[in-house]
């Protein structure tokens, strides 16, 4: 690993296609030949990314992991990371912030530690819905993209030293029971604190409830079923646990604020 590329702003692997920047924001979209070798790199900005189609592998400080179509990715800035064999047709969506942006509206930068937490709901915490926008790209388009990135930081909190560790387990329970039914005095035993406590500080650390989350999960979850092009709507309803399509339709769209079928196109 000598001499790691520091990619600046607006610079990334594979070639651009469609770039927008806005401020201290920069979406873009990008392609890759197939079986490409990266150079070790690293970003100089927080970096966000969805894989729309095709993937690769990707190997961080000795560890390497698949990187399907449908996932959600984050890089902290700086973190050093190489992606090999790149799968045919694969295209990605990047979402770029400044640090000038977090100091303009006093916000703190997402933490390494969310480049590693596989129970991140990074999709469904708001990157898909900055995705749309993306794509719709009018007049209007600047500050709904200012908007929705603040958003995404808030709805992907860090889980600070200082938090009870409970917030750190609750969401490992979360992802390991999110298919099974769940009673608020199931998540609190879980924890090992009264169901009381749980329900009034879980929204003041995660900006959400504990429904609301349960969702994300399961829609991140079907994002990735949705890519992969092999199963129905019907399927991908049943197997993240909705009781029909339409529940899965009409909770898809609320988190997302698009169609499943719209989203299978992109």
């Amino acid at each position: 690993m000598n001499n790691p590329v520091v990619l600046s702003k607006g610079c990334y692997v594979g070639s651009k296609v469609k770039e927008h920047n806005i401020g201290y924001i920069t979406t873009s979209e990008t392609i890759f030949p197939e079986n490409l070798t990266s150079d070790w790199h690293c970003h100089e900005n927080p970096h966000f990314s969805h894989i729309l189609s095709g993937g690769s592998q990707e190997i961080r400080e000795k560890k390497a992991e698949q990187q399907r179509a449908g996932t959600g990715l984050y890089y902290y800035p700086g973190v050093i990371h190489q992606n090999v064999h790149y799968r045919p047709g694969t295209r990605i969506f990047n979402l770029e912030i400044e640090e000038s942006f977090f100091k303009r509206y006093n916000l703190a930068i997402p933490p390494e530690s969310l480049m590693y937490e596989g129970n991140a709901v990074i999709n469904a915490g708001g990157l898909i819905r900055l995705l749309k926008e993306h794509y719709y790209n009018d007049c209007c388009s600047s500050i709904s993209l200012e908007q929705l990135c603040i958003n995404l930081i808030d709805s992907n909190p860090a889980i600070e030293r200082h938090y009870p560790e409970w917030t750190r387990q609750i969401i490992t329970v979360l992802n390991d029971l999110w298919d099974e039914p769940l009673s608020l005095a199931d998540l609190a035993a879980h924890v090992n604190i009264h169901p009381v406590t749980l329900s009034k500080y879980f929204s003041r650390y995660f900006s959400c409830t504990l429904g609301e989350y349960l969702r994300r999960i399961k829609i991140e979850r079907a994002l990735v079923l949705v890519r992969s092009k092999k199963y129905s709507l019907t399927e991908i309803a049943y197997m993240c646990g909705f009781t029909d399509q339409a529940h899965f339709t009409r909770t898809f769209q609320q988190v997302t604020a698009m169609l499943p079928k719209e989203y299978k196109k992109l």
